[in-house]
């Protein structure tokens, strides 16, 4: 699936898919074999459980691209430097009925200031995440990482997580934006 299709902004993301009342980004870190993980604060929706950073989709947002690339500074602090795939596109009904929406998974890299070896430093907004962990495809497979347990806040997020440890990350695909142009991802 080309990459392409997501430089777009909600408003004509939207206008090509009118069954949608929204769209949700969600960032999939893998660095050095390992995913982030973001534990959702105890006084937000999903309380405690595991997720990877993202959010919905701005009307303010230039692109999907950006949204994404806001989202995963705003809830990390960390740069994107690259989408590489389109891991998983999921349909749901609004929680109260309002509509369908869509969230869109894609797997990312980030820039980094320290060694490649090292993990990406994480800074969490306190507001929406209480904890981060780098996790294993063994961690997946056992559902702990250390002490800590892996419990999902959203159904599917277990198996988009392991096909993220196959996917091609040699090449990343670089959203595009309207003109076939790359912009350069949402910074503060």
């Amino acid at each position: 699936m080309a990459l392409h299709q997501f430089g777009v902004s909600l408003e004509t993301y939207l206008m090509t898919n009118p069954t949608l009342k929204g769209v949700i980004v969600s960032a999939v870190v893998l660095h050095q074999d390992h995913i982030l993980l973001v534990q959702r604060a105890a006084t937000d929706g999903f309380p405690n459980m595991w997720e990877t950073p993202g959010g919905g989709v701005d009307l303010g947002d230039e692109t999907l691209s950006h949204a994404l690339a806001r989202e995963l500074l705003e809830e990390t602090g960390l740069v994107l430097k690259h989408v590489v795939a389109l891991l998983d596109q999921l349909e749901f009904e609004g929680a109260s009925g309002e509509g369908r929406y869509r969230k869109l998974t894609f797997l990312v890299s980030v820039e980094s200031t320290h060694s490649p070896q090292e993990q990406p430093q994480v800074r969490l907004d306190s507001t929406e995440h209480q904890d981060f962990m780098w996790v294993a495809k063994d961690h997946l497979r056992t559902g702990f990482c250390g002490e800590k347990e892996i419990k999902f806040a959203y159904p599917g997020q277990h198996e988009t997580l392991c096909a993220a440890f196959g996917a091609d990350t040699k090449t990343p695909a670089r959203l595009q934006e309207d003109n076939g142009t790359y912009k350069a991802p949402y910074t503060r």
